[in-house]
């Protein structure tokens, strides 16, 4: 009878305890100097366990985590959605619907899933639903061909001690953007593996940070046309290529780029216009040239509801370390599932991050490939570590999920304390 306690099974010792509420007792940050900055955030309750995640970089990020850790001490870590939904209510006069404070949500977000799953031994992928598939599809980012950089918070150039030795020790073209250095640049990525790649076209005619006031020149998009070619070419016609213009183009402007790129036969085409107005992307889009992806710089559902419904893309590409966190990226991939817009993660973080990424890209069914940004980081391999996994953490082109409890990595702190950003404190 449904009301008849006697006929309810009891909890044996293990589940009872499993079940007992946890308190949230601590809370730091760690950030690796890297490509961009790899911030951290650790959270540890009242039974000795930790969970860590990744934010997206922003200016002031740690110290804005600092002001949110006190709203978490003496919480229950499993309720995770409702933590992070207080601290977007709590955050809500600074950056209401948008800004960085998502970039903070996202990575303590993570940090609750990782420590959820590890306190029930069960992976995070579980605790969304399980997944679809067994391993995740990577593409590479192959940059502008030459491409050795490191950036900081506000996209200025910087150049820490490992990337000084390393451009010491390897030569530098004078030109950069050559149509050769894109081919050899695909060549070596299917050499690796990947049978899906990337590849910046608007550093061809522009920096990053800088804005074009004037229509492109045809000798402008034919070096484009060039470049593209050249990386088709390198990767062979059973290799995935795709684009990305960092929204630097007006609509006039992009619609010649993708009419002149079609031949190349594109994954997609990414970002090429500013990402304030989505009917832009809509008439890039309407042209049927080449699929048409945006995304990483939106927040939550929230931002990507009028894109998903007006279905102005063929792909979005939802940060997991800023769109609000892993849950919150699952929720995007979903939205963007019942209109028929594919899912491809953008993902510039570190192998946690990355992995926190993979997780929710196995359990939606329109996941298309996800990001990998650190190619040129000579350490970023070894940043993480995997309990009962030796090998690369990418193999041919694939990360293999495991099941291993909460995200399934550490952070490998002998390696990644090396290159701790000055100034900032290490889990303290």
């Amino acid at each position: 009878m449904r009301g008849d306690s006697s006929k309810r099974l009891p909890l044996n010792p293990s589940q009872a305890t499993e079940l007992t509420p946890m308190k949230i007792t601590r809370c730091s940050t760690a950030v690796v100097e890297a490509n961009y900055d790899y911030t951290y955030v650790r959270i540890f309750n009242d039974r000795g366990e930790y969970g860590t995640g990744e934010c997206f970089f922003a200016p002031g990020l740690t110290a804005a985590l600092r002001e949110m850790f006190p709203l978490l001490i003496g919480r229950d870590p499993r309720e995770v959605d409702r933590l992070a939904r207080h601290l977007w209510r709590k955050g809500s006069g600074a950056g209401a619907v948008a800004g960085y404070l998502y970039n903070a949500v996202s990575g303590i977000e993570t940090a609750l899933w990782d420590l959820v799953g590890k306190s029930y031994g069960v992976p995070c992928y579980q605790l969304l639903g399980g997944k679809l598939r067994d391993s995740i599809r990577i593409y590479a980012d192959c940059h502008a061909g030459d491409n050795i950089e490191s950036w900081g918070p506000m996209l200025t150039q910087r150049e820490p001690e490992w990337l000084r030795r390393l451009v010491a020790d390897q030569p530098q073209h004078e030109e950069r953007y050559e149509s050769e250095l894109y081919r050899e640049r695909a060549q070596q990525m299917v050499s690796a593996g990947f049978d899906a790649r990337k590849f910046d076209i608007d550093s061809i005619v522009l920096l990053t940070g800088e804005e074009l006031h004037r229509p492109l020149t045809d000798a402008e998009i034919a070096k484009m046309v060039e470049c593209v070619a050249a990386a088709r070419e390198g990767a062979g016609p059973d290799v995935d290529l795709a684009v990305d213009c960092h929204w630097r183009f007006q609509p006039s402007d992009a619609k010649r780029i993708a009419r002149d790129l079609a031949p190349s036969n594109l994954l997609w085409l990414e970002d090429p216009c500013p990402p304030e107005n989505i009917h832009d992307f809509a008439d890039v889009k309407a042209l049927g040239a080449c699929p048409i992806l945006t995304g990483e710089n939106l927040n939550r559902r929230h931002g990507f509801w009028d894109l998903i419904t007006a279905r102005a893309v063929d792909l979005v590409a939802p940060d997991i370390q800023k769109c609000g966190g892993m849950l919150e990226g699952k929720r995007i991939g979903e939205l963007a599932e019942m209109q028929g817009i594919r899912f491809a993660p953008h993902n510039i973080a570190s192998p946690l991050g990355t992995i926190a990424s993979a997780h929710v890209c196995a359990t939606l069914p329109n996941f298309v490939a996800l990001e990998f940004h650190g190619s040129d980081v000579p350490f970023w391999p070894d940043l993480i570590s995997r309990p009962g996994r030796s090998g690369p953490l990418i193999d041919q082109g694939r990360i293999h999920l495991t099941e291993a409890p909460g995200l399934g990595c550490e952070l490998n702190e002998l390696v990644a304390r090396q290159y701790a950003k000055p100034g900032e404190t290490w889990f303290a």
